[in-house]
This record gives structure tokens, sequence and C-alpha cells, in this order.
């Protein structure tokens, strides 16, 4: 086809949805993602909407439709991408030491608290699905991963109580949740609490492993 100046026309055709000006590329989808958790975090998931993201991020909601076809979609990609490395890397504490639950739960705190540190987006977004109304990603992870993970952690937590090894009197449903809110909670406050300043995040994990040593007795 013939331009009007008389020239052959050298521009490919543009994929729909992508805007005039912007450049497609990882960087662009990293920076996304990167935008939508900081939002996610603050706000919770059920509460922010692909148009609430593009604006946080300066662009056309059809830049985000270029990337993510929908805001399921971007829930799935960050799910994939984002969350379940960090998922992946809390579960070999007990891989490792499946028969050592002090050593495997005492790793579990340590890395929670390097993730958090980190990732600032972790430990709020965590706090946003456990108090929020909805808790969109645990549901996004029940329908693609199901709960088999979950039930065989608890199996390998009563496993140890009957073993021995582990105090029988904690409940196993409660016993990771607990532990996660020791180290999340704090890490979720330092950033936005001013009375949470002087506490660092070698802080927070000796406090945690205090706990889960000695209690609160003296």
């Amino acid at each position: 086809m013939k331009a009007q100046n008389g020239k052959e026309k050298s521009e490919k055709p543009r994929r729909p949805g992508r805007p005039r000006g912007k450049t497609a590329g990882a960087d662009n989808r990293e920076q996304l993602m990167d935008l939508a958790l900081a939002l996610f975090a603050r706000q919770g998931i059920a509460r922010v909407s692909l148009n609430a993201i593009a604006k946080e991020a300066g662009v056309t909601p059809a830049m985000l439709h270029y990337y993510f076809n929908s805001r399921e979609a971007l829930i799935d990609q960050i799910l994939e991408e984002r969350f379940m490395p960090l998922r992946n890397r809390i579960s070999t504490a007990f891989t490792e030491h499946p028969d050592d639950p002090v050593t495997a739960l005492t790793i579990m705190v340590r890395i929670l608290a390097e993730l958090a540190e980190q990732n600032a987006w972790f430990a709020p977004l965590w706090m946003q699905e456990m108090i929020g109304e909805m808790p969109v990603l645990r549901q996004h992870m029940h329908a693609r991963f199901g709960e088999d993970k979950h039930h065989k952690l608890l199996s390998t937590v009563i496993r140890w109580q009957e073993s021995g090894k582990l105090n029988p009197e904690l409940s196993p449903e409660l016993l990771i949740t607990t532990l996660i809110s020791l180290v999340l909670v704090p890490f979720s406050r330092l950033r936005t609490d001013e009375r949470m300043k002087s506490v660092s995040p070698d802080v927070i994990v000796r406090h945690a492993l205090a706990m889960m040593g000695q209690g609160i007795g003296a």
C-alpha cells in the first residue's frame, strides 16, 4: 500500500490496546506489577481496580490491558511470579528439616523477616489478606493450587506433636499463622508507625524467637 506522499508504509500494524509512544518490554511490565503490589499492600486487592493502577502508574488503562488482559489475569501473574517464589522459599524450612520442628520453625521466622525486609509489599499485603473482607490472593491460590500444601503442613505439625517433638497443647491450625504474625505484623508497621522507629528487623526476629523458645516467663 502506498502512503499519500508516495512512499511505502514501513510501520507494522500496532497491537490492539498498545498505546502509541509506549515501548513494550519486560521492564514496563515489571514496573506495573511493582505499582500494583504497592497499591494492593496499601488498600487491599479487593479495593484496587485496573484503572486505579493505571492512574498510579501514569499510563492509560490500555497500557495495562496490553500486558494483562484483566485484573484477574494481573493477580494470577503476581501470584505466580512474585508471591509463589517467596512461599516456596519459606517451605524449604520444612522440606529440609522434616524431623526437627525447632530448627524448621526458627528458619521459617528468619526467612520471613528476610523476605519482608527485601519486599516492602510482602508484610502489609499479608496483613490486608488476613484482616480484609475479601482474601483475594488466598482465593486465587486455592483456585490454582488447592489446599494440598496447607494440609501437608498441618499433618507435619501433628506428627511432630505425636512424636513428642512439639508441644501437644499447640493448635496445628493456629501455629503457623501465629508465628507468621509475630514477624509480619511488626514489619507491616515499620514504615507507618512512629512508635516502631527504634525496632529493627533483627529485633523483630529476636523477639519472635524469644516468644517461641521462652514464652513470656522470666
